[in-house]
């Protein structure tokens, strides 16, 4: 089977996954632009799947538009869009959203070519629930082939679209393994656990380390973690592990709280860097208010930590009830909650990885039953 994926640019914690799909099928990864500035996302050809950038042109959208879908616009030039159906069995595209994407999805329906809508989208993640952007969601969901959804709160977003329910797969979406499994484990007993949070005798409360990463704008709602943070009592520390246009207020804030000795800001770091954060920190914080699904906190779990995720992102659902996990209403009150039923539950790093959860394997596993699916509709 050729199964072509088409996407916005390239997300280093998607490549894991590529590289599975590489060795089950004759795959190839096609990107809309060549970098992401925000996220610091660059292209750059990977020996372990067949990739490449089209040729697209950028379109500008109204500004309030284009806020609400936090994300570029493309259109492919003439003829490219034909050119990836002619080379594909089956599309899978993560991105509905995006002119380019949802242009490729009309055209595969016209020519018989299926398509896989891979959604984190949840209810409480939509922007438009109603016009003519709702309308293209219903028609796009209801014509794939299949869609593969991370979590409960996705699926239940796909059935509400309109999407059959024996073509939607549940599935995981999955992280490196080693790159946040084992390494932080290595780093540990290298460092020994004196270094991060463990006095020898025991864990010290007191001295708890946090962290949060991702992009410093407003729905990533940092300003209130700070403000939950400052609540605590005792020397607790915070790891700001990103960059964005709300940095210089926020750490004016972290000042005016009393809390800049504590808080320390990283800006933006790559995937080892971030490994090395982790490796020192007991729990991971994600306080969006708005959050399509979480990856951060999915990466946190296999390096070990407990995490407090706010009510408002996808993954929460898969965490409830889960031991070391926090769900809590992203304002001050319910995070500080949160980060004080962390703080006081801490034990220890987990050994196990919690591979089924977050396992290249097993999402590619679900990828290309999806495609089959899709295949045979």
């Amino acid at each position: 089977m050729k199964i072509a994926w088409l996407t916005d640019a390239q997300a280093p914690y998607r490549e894991p996954l590529f590289c599975e799909l590489a060795s089950r099928c004759e795959f190839q990864v096609h990107f809309l632009f060549a970098e992401e500035p925000e996220r610091h996302f660059v292209y750059r050809p990977h020996p372990g799947y067949a990739s490449g950038v089209l040729p697209s042109v950028p379109v500008p959208l109204p500004r309030r538009i284009a806020r609400r879908l936090d994300s570029y616009q493309a259109a492919l030039r003439p003829g490219w869009t034909r050119r990836l159906l002619d080379t594909a069995d089956v599309v899978v595209i993560p991105t509905w959203a995006q002119l380019a994407s949802a242009w490729t999805m009309l055209r595969a329906h016209r020519r018989g070519v299926p398509y896989v809508i891979f959604s984190e989208s949840t209810l409480d993640s939509r922007q438009f629930d109603h016009g003519p952007v709702a309308w293209l969601r219903t028609r796009l969901f209801t014509r794939a082939g299949a869609v593969v959804v991370p979590g409960p709160s996705a699926r239940q977003a796909a059935l509400h679209t309109g999407v059959a329910g024996d073509r939607i797969v549940e599935s995981v979406n999955s992280v490196d393994l080693d790159a946040f499994g084992t390494r932080p484990r290595e780093l540990r007993a290298r460092a020994g656990g004196a270094d991060h949070g463990d006095t020898g005798s025991g864990p010290d409360p007191a001295h708890h380390r946090f962290v949060v990463v991702g992009q410093l704008i407003a729905r990533k709602n940092v300003g209130t973690l700070l403000e939950a943070f400052a609540r605590l009592g005792g020397a607790p520390t915070l790891d700001v592990a990103g960059d964005g246009v709300e940095r210089a207020g926020l750490e004016a804030r972290a000042r005016a709280l009393g809390v800049a000795d504590r808080v320390t800001f990283h800006g933006f770091l790559d995937e080892t860097g971030v490994v090395e954060v982790l490796a020192r920190a007991q729990t991971l914080v994600l306080p969006s208010t708005e959050e399509v699904y979480g990856f951060t906190a999915l990466e946190a779990r296999v390096a070990g930590l407990q995490v407090v995720v706010s009510a408002r992102a996808g993954i929460a659902e898969n965490l409830a009830d889960t031991p070391g996990a926090w769900v809590v209403e992203p304002d001050a009150e319910g995070v500080a909650r949160g980060l004080e039923d962390a703080r006081a539950a801490w034990t220890g790093w987990t050994e196990d990885v919690p591979a089924d959860a977050a396992s290249p394997e097993r999402s590619a596993d679900d990828v290309m039953a999806a495609a089959k699916v899709a295949a045979a509709s």
